[in-house]
Formats: structure tokens, sequence, C-alpha cells
């Protein structure tokens, strides 16, 4: 059968394992990640206790991150990962014997979320660099775009499912399926060996943990990319994924099923979105930076006057489409134009700014949404966002031509 052309990267069987391997283990993930933030509600009606676990569970990636973007550099991502996913599976597995016995507890919580980003840390930065080194440089954007569509369709399934086992088997079913999952991943993490294309001659300055950040302040371009994401993350990404479970059981009061309907709704926006990134029209950088933005602000708005299920629906999908394909272009862009032999150190660079940010600035929105309420609290992010993007947009200079895709 033929492939439309952008989806011939897929003919690379090595990339093509990998890919699969990763749609089924991100499933997993987030019928956990559904999991864990019901569970945490059910013990605290508290919204900033959502903050703190996720402060707890991203620490790690703020402290280990550097380290970790050089370790991959230097060594094999492939062991890296294998490593991290048996850790993360361990405990997933952990979590699931807890659940179904009644025991656990919110410190049950807080201590896996430590352990887990200490192995998040060390992965982030291994499996966002790996994909781009088991194929052609011409095909970067396009191994980008596949890796945020199974990002973003894990999300649409993952949750949906979650629901369902969680209203049947318990919350136990969850945790035990992710852990399953896992096994996917590894398998062809094994299946895929350490072989990955020839590396260019190293570039002057490209030793060292400091490399990545050392690249980033030198090429305005990725500086600013890297800005946008900062400010996406502290702005955007609180709603998205920790206020989401306030707002879906405190605002809106609905069950485990219209979580996962409202986390599948999310998940069908993102995946919309990363697959424009394959399909869609070639816009200019800012135009398509720029309609993100706005998008972005408007639904959000949407969000906090929003008081019914069925009144936010609506606007929860067409935010997660733009955050998707916002997020989806500075990642393309970014990786499309850094040195194979820094790829991991910038990724790591990368994973502070779009994750390590995150749980303080939850932990603040969270803080606020107990302080002001729901709705007033999305409004000030919304000002914010606004304010900052479209100013770190005014300054963004124009991207040299990428190279041209086969």
């Amino acid at each position: 059968m033929r492939l439309p052309v952008a989806l011939t990267v897929l003919r690379n069987p090595r990339f093509r394992l990998y890919w699969i391997g990763q749609g089924i283990s991100l499933t997993g993930t987030w019928m956990q990640v559904m999991a864990q933030g019901w569970v945490l509600t059910r013990l605290s009606s508290a919204a900033w206790v959502l903050g703190a676990l996720n402060v707890v569970g991203t620490l790690p990636i703020m402290l280990l991150s550097v380290y970790a973007g050089h370790l991959a550099d230097r060594g094999s991502k492939r062991r890296i990962l294998l490593v991290t996913q048996v850790a993360l599976m361990s405990l997933a597995f952990a979590l699931a014997y807890l659940s179904y016995s009644h025991r656990i507890e919110l410190w049950h919580l807080f201590a896996f979320a430590f352990v887990s980003g200490i192995a998040t840390a060390f992965d982030l930065p291994a499996s966002q660099a790996l994909p781009a080194e088991l194929v052609d440089p011409v095909e970067i954007p396009r191994v980008v775009a596949l890796m945020q569509a199974i990002f973003h369709g894990s999300r649409l399934v993952g949750p949906a499912t979650a629901g369902v086992l969680m209203a049947q088997l318990g919350e136990g079913s969850a945790f035990l399926a992710n852990g399953i999952s896992f096994l996917a991943v590894i398998f062809t993490l094994i299946a895929i060996g350490d072989a990955t294309r020839a590396r260019g001659a190293p570039r002057p300055g490209s030793s060292g943990m400091g490399a990545g950040f050392r690249y980033v302040r030198s090429e305005p371009l990725t500086r600013g990319l890297m800005m946008l994401t900062a400010l996406t993350t502290a702005f955007v990404f609180p709603l998205l994924i920790v206020l989401m479970l306030y707002y879906v059981r405190h605002v809106l009061r609905t069950d485990e099923r219209g979580l996962g309907l409202v986390m599948s709704v999310s998940g069908l926006g993102s995946l919309s979105g990363a697959l424009v990134l394959l399909f869609g029209r070639d816009e200019t950088l800012k135009r398509w930076l720029l309609s993100g933005i706005l998008g972005v602000a408007v639904t959000m708005l949407g969000i906090s006057v929003s008081r019914t299920l069925l009144a936010a629906l609506p606007f929860i999908l067409v935010l997660s489409f733009c955050v998707s394909s916002l997020m989806g272009r500075i990642a393309q862009t970014i990786q499309h134009q850094v040195p194979d032999e820094l790829r991991g150190r910038v990724m790591a660079v990368y994973g502070m700014a779009f994750v390590g940010l995150l749980p303080y600035a939850a932990l603040g929105a969270s803080a606020l949404t107990d302080a002001i309420g729901f709705g007033p609290t999305l409004q000030l992010c919304v000002s914010l966002y606004v304010a900052g993007a479209l100013t770190v947009l005014a300054r963004l200079p124009k991207p040299s031509p990428p190279a041209p895709v086969a």
C-alpha cells in the first residue's frame, strides 16, 4: 500500500517499531495519570494538594535534567530508556497493589511521585532525542509530528479506557494496565538495538553539561521558542494537567465517566492538532504561533465561565487542538535545528521549560483557585499569558529555511 508522503518515515522499521511501542506505553501512562489524580481528589478536596503533588513529582526533573541530558549525549539513549521504563513499570505495579489492597494513602502518592520524577528526569531527554537519531535528518520534522500524534492519540484512548475500567474494576485497574503497557516499549527498545545514524563533526563548545544552555542562549530563535514554551507551561498547562481534575469534580460535578469523557475530548483535540502538523498547510512560523496563542486565550476564557459538561466540552476540544499544534510546531523547529551532538542536552533544557516549570505554576494556580475561585484564576492566567507570548512573538527572528523534506 502506498503511504501518504507525510507518513513515509514509517517505512523505517526501527522507528516504526519504537513508535508503536511508545503508543501502547503512553496509553497506559495516561490511564495512570487520570487514576492518580482521581484518587488524590478523593483523598483531599483542596486544589493546592494537586499542585503540591506535581511539585514533588517534577522537582527531580529540575535538579537532574542537565546531567540527564549530558548522559544521553555521551551514552546509549536506548539503555537509559530500558532502565527508566523498568523503574516506572515497577512503580505502577506497586500502586496497583496498594490500591487493590485498599491501603493507598496520600503520602503514598507523594512518595511515588518523587521516585517517578527521578526516573522521568533521565527518561525525558533520552526519549525525545532517540527518535530523531533513528532516521535521516531530513525526516526529523515528520518524526516529531508523529511522536506528537502518538502522544496525543494516547490521551484520547487512555483516559476513556481508564474511566470505564475504574468504574467496573476499581482504581487499581488503571495502575495495573499501565504497568503491563510498559512491556511493549521495553520489548521495542530491546528489538531496535543500539545503532543510530552517524553523527556529524562536533561543533565548537559542544562539550560539557552546560553546552545545551550555551546553545539556547546563542540562538535567538531557539531562545524565543523556549520562552514561549515556558509561558505556555506556566499559564496554560496548570489547567490542562492539574486543575482539570479539580474542575471536573468540583465545578462541573461529574463522575469518573465524565472525567474520562473530558480527558478523551482533550485527547481528540490534541491529536487533531498533531495531525495538522503532518497534513496541514505549511504556514509561516509566526502566523502559526499567533493563531495558536489567540486560540488558547479565547478557549481558556470560555472554560472559565462554563459550569456544565456540555458547555465546557467544545472549549476543551479547541483549547487542546491549539496547544497541541502550537507546542508541536515549536518542538519541530527546535529539533530540526539542534545539532546531533547537543540534542540530548538541548532537549533537557526544553524539558525543563516544558515540564520543570509546571509544578510551581500549578501550585500557584491551585492555591489561587482556593483563594479567589476557578474562573478568576483562569482569567488572570490568560491575561499574563497573552501579554508575555505576544511580546516574545514580536521579537522572534525569522527561521532559516529548513532542509527540504523528500
